[in-house]
């Protein structure tokens, strides 16, 4: 592996590790979760009011879903027409994310005992509230799958584009890294909104998307440079 990769992995699960740290005890130590819920639950005195708003469950949490499935799509389509060239590793880095990152979340929300703020006592549903560093020691009875946010994963591949420029295009690598956080929050915030999430599964969305991405950019060897390609496809 090119020192210039080795590096970089060894950075981000630097990262990953202290970033993963700081949710733990943030979201444990302090009521940050509850704080900005209470607000979105009765801002007007109705439980959730955006909840079933037409922006908030038509126009995001189905129509940009329907998008960014297409999005996908589009990506299987690239990675499949570029499967023979110099850029074949990219896209398929991308391509696996797009798949991957929202069946991995999808299967670690049907396991997660965590349950959504609409269905927390403190709001008029029947479930404790558990941060996710609690809910690893805790023994909840009834389930709620509400953790990680499915509806925020659907957009979090897109993180896999931030490798797919680096590190030839370092600014346009930062850029799309940046615009696709910006997707991902505005999305989380949208689920904040309608009580189907709190800000800690956002977040640990967001901290698992990118840890799985770089995960599946390790495994496709996608660090090779395009001579050792040429090199293969000639052997």
């Amino acid at each position: 592996m090119p020192i210039v990769w080795s590096r970089f992995y060894r950075q981000h699960m630097l990262l990953l590790a202290v970033t993963g740290i700081c949710l733990a005890l943030l979201f444990h130590l302090t009521a940050l979760d509850v704080q900005l819920e209470d607000a979105w639950h009765s801002a007007t005195g109705e439980a959730w009011p955006l909840r079933n708003a037409w922006w908030t469950s038509t126009l995001m949490h189905t129509w940009l879903r329907y998008v960014l499935n297409i999005a996908a799509l589009v990506t299987l389509w690239q990675a499949w027409k570029h499967r023979r060239d110099a850029d074949a590793l990219r896209w398929r880095v991308v391509a696996i994310s797009a798949l991957v990152v929202p069946l991995l979340v999808g299967i670690g929300k049907r396991l997660s005992p965590m349950h959504c703020p609409w269905d927390i006592d403190r709001y008029g549903g029947h479930a404790p509230y558990y941060d996710p560093f609690a809910a690893l020691l805790a023994y909840i009875p009834q389930p709620g799958h509400c953790f990680p946010a499915g509806f925020v994963s659907a957009g979090s591949w897109l993180l896999a584009f931030v490798l797919f420029f680096y590190p030839a295009r370092p600014r346009v690598s930062l850029a799309v890294g940046i615009a696709a956080s910006g997707l991902i929050l505005a999305m989380g915030l949208v689920q904040q909104m309608r009580g189907a999430h709190f800000l800690s599964h956002v977040l640990w969305t967001l901290w698992l998307s990118w840890a799985i991405v770089l995960a599946v950019h390790t495994g496709v060897r996608a660090w090779r440079t395009p001579s050792e390609l040429i090199r293969k496809a000639a052997a």
